[in-house]
């Protein structure tokens, strides 16, 4: 992004934050291509993107007084977009796991669920015991907002680091240091369930 589009981000973010959804329908102009077409890559089903890109904006909106401009805004409109997709895959599975308690429902229910499956089978056994979620879950919201950002970019997106740096704004090698950092926290946090 330029730092034109940057300064002017900047400015559309505190209009809306004074409750200008002229300003606000901006920075949808000027972001949603990027948002869009990073929840694509998560769910890879245009029609489920859509629906989770809107269900984003809605979460942006109401939440937009919560920005702080200690990072880059579009590091933590990514990190919205990204946990309302991961939050519609984690419907999505709970009932999936539901129609097959259910042997009398049909398997039209599975075929037809509204989100794509998406998230790697070994990702979901790995996050099936609730304790070990939630620990996750409170170790991921301890770490800085941008290594939360660069680490969930990495991992339920697969980008590159190249990819993230472009994505986030800034150098490679940064990249690369806030991704070991917050898997490093993460592991010690989590010590007690990887021993």
């Amino acid at each position: 992004m330029s730092s034109t589009d940057t300064n002017q981000t900047h400015t559309f973010v505190e209009l809306a934050q004074s409750g200008d959804q002229e300003a606000f329908g901006e920075l949808v102009k000027l972001h949603h291509s990027q948002i869009y077409g990073q929840i694509l890559r998560m769910v890879r089903n245009s029609e489920d993107a859509q629906e989770i890109a809107q269900l984003t904006w809605i979460k942006v909106w109401n939440k937009i007084d919560s920005f702080r401009f200690e990072s880059a805004f579009s590091s933590w409109l990514y990190r919205v977009a990204t946990f309302t997709a991961l939050d519609a895959i984690r419907k999505r599975n709970s009932r999936r796991e539901l129609s097959y308690e259910n042997p009398e429902e049909s398997g039209d229910a599975i075929q037809h669920s509204p989100i794509s499956v998406v998230a790697p089978p070994e990702q979901i056994r790995n996050l099936e015991n609730q304790e070990i979620r939630d620990r996750f879950k409170e170790a991921l919201n301890k770490l800085p907002e941008h290594h939360r950002t660069a680490l969930m970019l990495r991992e339920t997106e697969g980008l590159s680091y190249k990819e993230i740096a472009q994505k986030t704004g800034c150098k490679t090698g940064t990249v690369m240091s806030r991704i070991f950092n917050a898997r490093k926290a993460i592991q010690t946090d989590m010590k007690d369930f990887l021993s």
